[in-house]
């Protein structure tokens, strides 16, 4: 049975096996993987970026050993590091956050090694004092004889019978040491014992040669030319031709074969003696004692042609120039071999008589395409190599008197300087750019002294091939310092003098007795090293003695100055032995440099234990004896106290503390015994200073112009300390010291590889088109079985030594809490310590997971291939390119992609074992002892839960109800791993489910899964604990990814109820009556379990579906608990689930709540339309209207008041908006800002008044303005009705084209405005109404008494049709009539009297049914015209 499960990222598995395809419209595949940080553990930069703890008590004392110069300032290394908030990171992100800052640290540090030679010659010349020191007597040598191989009888029996040359050399690259004897060559195998048994193993003999041998070497082949397993070519110079000879090595077997291609040219009168090779092109050159300075190219082919042969030579350079150099030249004595005596103050070069000069040595630097030669003259010439190069052209030379000038002005009295007496430069050695931007070659001189030399006349070479200057410039060498060799002279001091004068005399003794130094006389042989180590061979009467300057890194590291320690090694059994001549010095393993850059180059102690250590074969005329540098622990594995102490001084408590752990946990290498093992863990455990606060009182130092600073200072310290100004203890730091560089070489790297024909952009990004068929990116993996053992051997004895000493070591076991005060802040400290190692050890726990996951991946496929490529079959290609931006770092200290990365290749790799029939009980086992962070029990639930929906979905519908078994127990399984299960395992195993149409088991799944989520803890998500125990709420991000897993739950249960019902429609076409009743109950099911869920937030999250699914009037038949909540909260902010409310009030016939609804929503800041909000109000107030319970009855009187007065405040906002939309007086964009104004938001009804009425002269809605907010100053009512005339009869006048008289305009504005207003006397007073209008009247009929003739009762009709009553109006006119004493216009009174008293009775009389019953007929018939006393509606009211 074959499952698929995906614990990654971006994978795209399902429930049955198949590849993964490529999807269309993408150029690249992109990973989703990010790292935590950028990877700078193998890059070097600079640590500008880290944050450091400025503590003053671990800074020392410059060692005893060491004299401090004048106005020298250590500046100390700070492996400190600072990590902001760093008791709330994560254990394993804390860890990494230490270790990679301290790999970027040991990468950028000491800088430059040869920068403190290129600085002011001042410093220069004061610094010569801590160039070289003599090792003291109780310290060893940083070097060590390993073994020491006598050469065999052979080789003296070929000697003793040599009648010509004899020479003896070694091939470190193929373990070899050879004699040449005449014309013969012999290789030993000295690696094999020497014995009669395996003497012909032992030697290899070539003798095919006819003509005496000059010189050897040993050269790489290009590329194309032989065979792949031709390691090297190995190059015999003659008298007379060069052979070279075809090597094939087995280093696995240490088996040589050497085949004779036939290649050779000639040389005759060359006299070749001088080999070289650039290493970049392999490239082959050589020079001739007999052929002057002239450089020549060894070429050679698999292929000869007419005019070439497979081997040939060609001359890079002219003819030498020895003819036209005289022999002699005046005032050259001071460099002359049988020189003057050095008092001398000539400066010029007197060569050896009659010698011509000739090339000594070539020398090549690959890396700046420069090849340097050394005349037997002391001349350097400089050269530049390009490709294709079929000529030299000299860019340079450097003679002695030359470097004497220059030496002049760097130092004062160069001219008695020991170094140019008997001046001779006896070799050259490049420098690579990789070790130093400063200095780009060296020069030995016979008296041991070291010219740096430099190119060009800037600081570095690189930037002169960028500036405009010429080669020449570019090409030309200067010297910018000189090494001098030790002296043993003590500088003698009076004692008398003051300290500084001292101090100043013992300086200025020391370099003149440097300067004048020949401890170093008659040298012979220099070798350089890199990085920082020379050595070189004296020549003496009896024997050669071997000097060794070996750079002290502890203290270039420290204090970034270069200083040596310097010895004079034994080689031999006794110093006495007689006879005994160094030959040669080989280098046998490569250089111990941190990185390949000037930054960290020669920082050795980030190095020592991820490289073999240096060693070096000297070469004598007895045997060979190998020497190896001593690591860390190799110094100090004496334990002695003077030993400590002294490695404490030069290298700092965090080296010392980093070295004695190395050496505790392996104190079995160096010594069984328990004694030894307890003094190591005793030694590191009270090993330099412990956690302590940041010391405040340097605060106030640094910074002494700031008056504040000390008050702040003194603020500062009374408060409560935190673990954040904790200086963490040299344990901790050498600790993670450790650790770092235990893993440097692999933190940064990729884990995997990727096929060859991969294309792959810086960014990560995969070429879809360079993908062939398999759809496989990954080729295998970085790291091998062997490395993956040691790692994890490694680790499991740190985390060993770890948990044995966790009593003895401070910080590894929790503090204690105590109530005094007094302790509270070494409680701090242990506290910051305590988290600090904690990280640590929850690291190394998860290192060891993650190289126990490598373990079984890597025996997956140590036996066949193909096992890899089943594995990531199962893989999609996001993944796999998510696989191959994983660094070491990532999965060492996995996050949790990285993480969910690991288990869905764990289940690829599940897969393929099931496919072979395993079973996954057991495979899961297996992982989970093995791995456990990457396999847990979760992981196990999750993996037999896909199996049981497999079983099910091959059931199928054979037997139902074990199909539905199958699915209950995989639902309970996945609920189980709720924890551990990603989006893509629960969408894979619900899309198994649906097809399956398991749907409201589906549904509860995600639901009980989404309510689980983030409900296991009872402590909440973003409650964190200060240092002090305070409880803070915090933003957390995991309390983000909960709820955007749970929001993904519920998305996840809507689908689902989607296909549901896309389904029910489907089966409701085919009318089947009986299939369409089965599946409405399915689905009424997978609903109700949904509306049955007591989870709040995922009834709000399906209310909202409803809505965006366009049936959110569903919303209204839903009777949940959580139904009125959800409508509540969501309608602040949602018109139509406000309007949804109300409905929803309405329909339970809840009026009340719906009219406060709707009231709301009418003042609501919604974008209503004032229409709307009119609206609103009238449904509010009809809602007020209705029946509601007795105790709301007075809330629902109080309600209904307000929103009348508000509608009507709308009504005159709406009168008031229609009548500026039909206003021409007021042009378009006014209007239109207008209307903004007022369609929407309902004004107050001042604002309408004060913006609007009036200033607009809307007289008529001002007085209704007045009405509704009972104004009572009848001045300013009074003087809005004349106004309102004014403007009616001024329209009037205006108007020449008006048709209508103007009673008629009177008529159509007072009626509906009067209609309004006649309930309140007040804003209607119909006595002055009445002067009002007979007033304007009257104008209008003096103005054209033709045509605007009055009708009789005109005045009365527009009172009456205003709702005025008629005995209201009757006596109002009477009161006029009678009491007048104010004429409006002459005759108003009679006016009043006849026409309009007179129209009003009669009207009255035909209207008025009671008014008929009491005045008779005969009365009103005969009434023509009114006077007081013939009234008679006065006489029968009077009567009634």
């Amino acid at each position: 049975m074959v499952f698929s499960v995906s614990n990654g990222i971006g994978s795209n598995t399902n429930s049955t096996i198949k590849p993964n395809g490529i999807g269309s419209g993408s150029r690249f595949i992109s990973p989703t993987l990010k790292s935590k940080e950028s990877t700078t553990a193998t890059t070097t930069s600079t640590t500008s970026s880290l944050q450091f703890h400025q503590d003053s008590s671990a800074r020392g004392q410059l060692s005893r050993r060491f004299v401090q110069p004048i106005g020298f300032e250590a500046k100390e290394v700070n492996y400190k590091i600072n990590v902001p908030d760093f008791a709330n990171l994560p254990p394993l992100e804390l860890g990494s956050r230490f270790i990679t800052d301290l790999n970027r640290i040991d990468s950028s540090i000491p800088h430059d090694i040869f920068y403190s030679e290129t600085v002011s010659k001042t410093e220069s010349a004061n610094l010569l004092i801590i160039k070289l020191i003599l090792l003291p007597n109780f310290l060893k040598s940083s070097n060590e004889k390993v073994s020491q191989l006598d050469l065999p009888d052979r080789f003296f029996e070929e000697y003793n019978s040599t009648e010509c040359v004899t020479k003896i050399g070694l091939f470190p690259e193929v373990e070899r040491t050879w004699i040449v004897i005449d014309n013969k060559l012999v290789l030993w195998n000295y690696n094999l014992p020497q014995s009669s048994f395996n003497r012909a193993a032992q030697f290899l003999t070539i003798d095919q040669i006819r003509h005496t041998i000059l010189t050897v070497k040993l050269v790489k082949p290009k590329k194309g030319v032989f065979l792949d397993e031709i390691n090297y070519l190995l190059l015999v110079s003659t008298t007379v031709d060069i052979h070279i000879f075809i090597i094939k090595y087995d280093k696995a077997l240490n088996n040589l074969e050497i085949f004779n291609p036939d290649l050779s040219v000639s040389t005759q009168g060359l006299i070749v003696n001088n080999f070289t090779v650039n290493p970049k092109t392999n490239d082959i050159y050589f020079s001739g004692e007999g052929d002057g300075i002239n450089i020549w190219r060894l070429d050679y082919s698999n292929k000869s042609s007419f005019i070439k042969n497979k081997c040939d030579k060609i001359c890079l350079t002219k003819g030498g120039f020895s003819s036209v150099i005289p022999s002699k030249i005046p005032g050259l004595d001071l460099f002359n071999a049988s020189t003057a005596p050095s008092s001398s103050t000539s400066s010029g070069d007197i060569p050896a008589a009659n010698v011509p000069e000739s090339i000594v040595q070539l020398e090549v630097d690959g890396e700046r395409d420069i090849l340097y030669s050394l005349s037997n003259k002391s001349v350097i010439r400089v050269y530049k190599l390009q490709p294709k190069q079929e000529q030299l052209t000299e860019g340079s030379r450097l003679t002695p008197t030359q470097i004497f000038k220059s030496a002049s002005t760097i130092f004062v009295d160069a001219s008695n300087f020991k170094v140019f007496e008997r001046f001779k430069i006896i070799s050259i050695h490049g420098i690579s750019p990789q070790e130093s931007t400063s200095i780009q070659l060296i020069a030995v001189t016979s008296n041991g002294c070291r010219m740096l030399l430099k190119l060009g006349s800037t600081s570095t070479f690189s930037s002169l091939l960028s500036t405009p200057f010429s080669a020449a410039n570019a090409l030309r060498l200067n010297l910018v310092n000189i090494k001098f060799p030790p002296s043993r002279e003590v500088p003698k001091i009076n004692n008398e003098l003051d300290s500084f004068t001292r101090d100043r005399q013992y300086m200025s003794q020391l370099i003149a007795n440097q300067q004048k130094s020949t401890l170093l006389k008659n040298t012979k042989i220099a070798k350089i090293i890199s990085p920082g180590v020379f050595i070189c061979v004296k020549k003496t009467k009896r024997s050669d003695r071997l000097f060794i300057a070996t750079s002290n890194y502890g203290y270039l590291k420290k204090n970034n100055k270069l200083v040596e320690d310097a010895e004079f090694m034994k080689y031999t059994a006794s110093e006495d032995a007689p006879f005994t001549y160094i030959q040669d010095i080989v280098q046998l393993t490569p250089s111990m440099n941190a990185t390949n850059t000037p930054n960290g180059y020669a920082n050795i102690l980030a190095s020592q234990y991820t490289k073999q250590p240096l060693k070096f074969a000297v070469l004598t005329n007895f045997g060979i004896a190998i020497y190896q540098f001593k690591t860390s622990d190799q110094i100090i594995k004496s334990l002695k106290e003077e030993v400590i102490e002294n490695y404490i001084e030069e290298n700092g408590y965090e080296e010392t503390c980093s070295a004695l752990l190395y050496l505790a946990c392996s104190y079995g290498h160096y010594s069984s015994s328990d004694l030894f093992k307890r003094k190591a863990q005793i030694l590191f455990s009270t090993c330099g200073n412990g956690a302590r606060l940041i010391d405040t009182s340097q605060l106030t130092q640094t910074n002494p112009l700031i008056p504040h600073q000390q008050q702040l200072a003194s603020i500062g310290s009374n408060l409560h300390p935190t673990v954040n100004q904790v200086v963490l203890s040299d344990r901790f730091y050498g600790t993670c010291l450790l650790i770092a560089r235990l893993l440097r070489d692999f933190w940064g790297m990729k884990v995997f590889s990727p096929l060859p024909h991969i294309k792959i952009t810086p960014s990560g990004d995969i070429e879809v088109a360079s993908i062939k068929e398999g759809n496989l990116l990954i080729k295998g993996l970085n790291i091998d079985k062997k490395q993956a053992e040691y790692f994890i051997g490694s680790i499991i004895v740190l985390i060993d030594f770890f948990m044995e000493n966790g009593t003895n070591i401070q910080g590894l076991n929790a503090p204690n809490y105590s109530s005094d005060p007094n302790q509270f802040e070494n409680e701090v400290c242990l506290r910051a310590e305590h988290i600090a190692f904690t990280s640590i050890i929850k690291s190394l726990n998860s290192m060891k997971e993650a190289l126990s996951f490598l373990m079984v991946l890597i025996e997956e496929i140590q036996f066949n291939q193909s096992n890899f490529n089943e594995i990531f079959e199962f893989l999609s290609l996001t993944n796999q390119a998510n696989l191959l931006c994983l660094t070491f770092k990532d999965l060492l200290l996995p996050n949790r992609e990285v993480k969910n990365l690991v288990k869905d290749l764990l289940s690829s790799i599940i897969n393929k074992n099931i496919l072979k029939g395993g079973s996954i009980d057991l495979i899961a086992s297996s992982l989970q002892t093995r791995c456990g962070s990457f396999c847990s029990t979760d992981d196990v639930f999750i993996f037999k839960a896909i199996e049981n929906l497999t079983r099910a979905k091959k059931i199928g519908s054979r037997d139902n109800d074990l199909k539905v078994k199958c699915l209950q127990n995989a639902v309970l399984l996945f609920e189980e791993a709720f924890e551990s299960l990603t989006i893509e395992n629960i969408e894979n195993s619900i899309n198994i489910m649906l097809e399956l149409e398991y749907y409201a088991g589906a549904v509860g799944m995600l639901l009980n899964i989404a309510q689980k989520i983030g409900n296991n803890s009872k402590v909440p998500h973003n409650l964190n604990f200060n240092q002090i125990g305070e409880a803070t709420i915090k933003p957390n991000k995991d309390a983000e990814e909960i709820s955007k897993k749970k929001t993904k739950m519920y998305e996840l249960i809507f689908d689902v109820l989607t296909k549901i019902d896309l389904r029910a429609l489907k089966i409701t076409e085919t009318n089947n009556q009986l299939l369409i009743n089965e599946f409405l109950e399915t689905r009424d099911s997978a609903y109700e379990t949904c509306f049955a869920s007591a989870d709040k937030n995922f009834h709000y999250a399906f209310y909202d579906w409803f809505i965006r699914q366009g049936v959110s009037e569903r919303l209204l038949e839903i009777t949940t608990p959580f139904i009125l909540s959800f409508l509540e909260e969501k309608s602040e902010n949602n018109l139509a689930l406000s309007d949804l409310l109300w409905l929803y009030h309405a329909k339970r016939e809840n009026y009340f709540d719906a009219a406060k609804i709707l009231y709301a929503l009418s003042i609501s800041e919604f974008k209503l339309e004032l229409n709307q909000r009119i609206e609103y109000l009238s449904r509010a107030n009809g809602f007020c209207n209705c029946v509601c319970p007795p105790n709301l009855r007075q809330k629902m009187i109080q309600l209904s008041t307000v929103i009348q007065e508000l509608f009507d405040v709308a009504n005159i906002q709406l009168d008031i908006l229609t009548r500026i939309r039909q206003d021409s007086r007021i042009n378009t964009e006014n209007k239109q800002i207008a209307v903004e104004a007022l369609n929407f938001k309902i004004l107050s009804i001042s604002d309408l008044f004060n913006t609007y009425t009036d200033p607009l002269g809307y007289y008529d809605l001002c007085l209704l303005v007045f009405k509704i907010s009972d104004y009572k100053n009848s001045d300013d009512i009074l003087k809005r009705w004349e106004l309102f005339f004014e403007k009616l009869f001024h329209e009037f006048m205006v108007d020449h084209n008006a048709k209508d008289p103007f009673y008629v305009l009177m008529n159509e504005a007072f009626i509906p405005c009067g209609s309004k207003l006649s309930s309140n006397d007040l804003v209607f007073p119909i006595d002055e109404l009445i002067k009002l209008m007979c007033k304007y009247l009257q104008e209008a009929v003096e103005e054209n008494p033709v045509t605007q003739k009055l009708p009789k009762g005109v005045v009365v009709d527009m009172f009456v049709k205003s709702g005025v009553s008629y005995e209201r109006i009757y006596y109002v006119m009477k009161s006029l009539i009678e009491h007048n004493t104010f004429e409006v216009y002459p005759g108003f009174t009679n006016d009043l009297r006849i026409n309009e008293m007179t129209y009003l009775i009669k009207t009255w009389y035909s209207d008025d049914k009671k008014l008929r019953e009491l005045i008779p007929t005969e009365k009103i018939v005969n009434f023509n015209e009114y006077t007081l006393d013939n009234d008679p509606v006065s006489e029968y009211l009077q009567r009634s």
